[in-house]
């Protein structure tokens, strides 16, 4: 079942001033053609790395519709969860509040009892906000350092490649290592 973003990140992990920095080039004026595809690179680069990650940098709010509360919320991490319900196929929403946060998981679960039960092809509707904070610093550092990387590799490397053995930078996949969810 799919993951909506309702709402994007209010800021990017980096300023394009920032990538400049790193790139050692003259800094970006705002509203600027630099500017901008220093923005696009970030927005990228953050984009990748979230995914790869199945995380959320900044905080941002999302819909989870599934068939099953037993799977782990599958953003991280997770800031708060809004609301569940359950939603069934004539569009009767139904809320439920007898749940909790369960953190015992490699993943934050919804738990409760008695869990309601779905009608047919109907599904679970969770309104969660995932992130590390609210602004930049509140990212680690080492996950910051692999969105400037990441950027930077972008702006070097314009082209697309056809080396699909090194998906990544090596330095940016042994910065994200540490942070990759376990599968198993």
């Amino acid at each position: 079942m799919p993951l909506i973003r309702q709402s994007p990140p209010a800021i990017l992990p980096l300023t394009p001033d920032a990538l400049a920095e790193h790139l050692r080039l003259p800094h970006a004026a705002p509203e600027t053609e630099q500017s901008g595809e220093l923005t696009i690179l970030i927005r990228a680069a953050t984009t990748a790395i979230e995914r790869r990650l199945d995380a959320a940098l900044i905080a941002q709010d999302w819909l989870w519709r599934t068939d099953s509360l037993a799977p782990p919320l599958p953003l991280a991490p997770l800031i708060s969860v809004q609301s569940v319900a359950v939603l069934a196929p004539d569009g009767v929403r139904t809320p439920w509040t007898r749940w909790r946060i369960a953190h015992g998981h490699p993943r934050p679960c919804i738990v409760g009892r008695p869990v309601p039960t779905l009608p047919v092809d109907g599904h679970y509707e969770v309104h969660f906000t995932a992130g590390y904070g609210t602004t930049a610093e509140a990212i680690p550092d080492d996950l910051r350092h692999a969105v400037t990387l990441l950027a930077a590799h972008f702006y070097e490397n314009r082209e697309a490649t056809t080396d699909t053995r090194t998906p990544l930078p090596f330095g940016v996949g042994s910065l994200l290592a540490p942070h990759r969810p376990i599968r198993l």
